[in-house]
């Protein structure tokens, strides 16, 4: 039993991870972003905490330690993203489609700190961030090409979206 709730308790640790760094990175190298809101993580973490917990006292006091320290510490870390998901608030300003309506684009007004966002919806909860503009005073959303959109002249070709450039 010990050695299987050890794994778990890790692979959960892992799982949360990957969950913090892709909140943050596929934000801001518009990838699309895979995983569900953070708010998911929390109850994983609250289990991956339970897990740690019933690992019994027998067993190595590193692996218990460890097992325990590090859910407190990604407990730690979440709260960030956690309250960044829960006080931005957002206003769909416009939704355009593509003329060919291969794409369509929703731009929001984000508050706490103001930007203005334009993102494309996958299928579930995927989505990927195409423009962040943090200080804008106007929008001016123009498809140049079945592929290209301007926002405020800012070009963005949809089809190298989400790649390295």
């Amino acid at each position: 039993m010990n050695k299987s709730t050890r794994i778990v308790s890790w692979l959960l640790s892992g799982l949360i991870l990957f969950w913090i760094l892709e909140f943050y990175f596929a934000s801001f190298f518009s990838y699309w972003r895979i995983l569900p809101s953070v708010l998911f993580a929390w109850p994983i973490l609250l289990f991956n905490i339970y897990c740690a917990l019933h690992i019994p006292d027998a067993s190595s006091r590193f692996y218990r330690w460890f097992s325990l320290t590090v859910p407190v510490l990604l407990a730690i870390i979440l709260t960030l993203p956690t309250a960044q998901v829960l006080l931005t608030k957002q206003e769909k300003l416009l939704t355009t489609t593509s003329p060919n309506e291969a794409y369509t684009v929703n731009v929001y007004k984000k508050t706490n700190p103001t930007v203005l966002v334009a993102e494309r919806k996958g299928p579930l909860w995927f989505k990927q961030h195409l423009h962040v503009e943090p200080h804008f005073d106007h929008l001016v959303v123009q498809w140049i090409t079945n592929n290209q959109l301007q926002i405020n002249q800012h070009v963005i070709d949809l089809r190298k979206a989400g790649h390295l450039k």
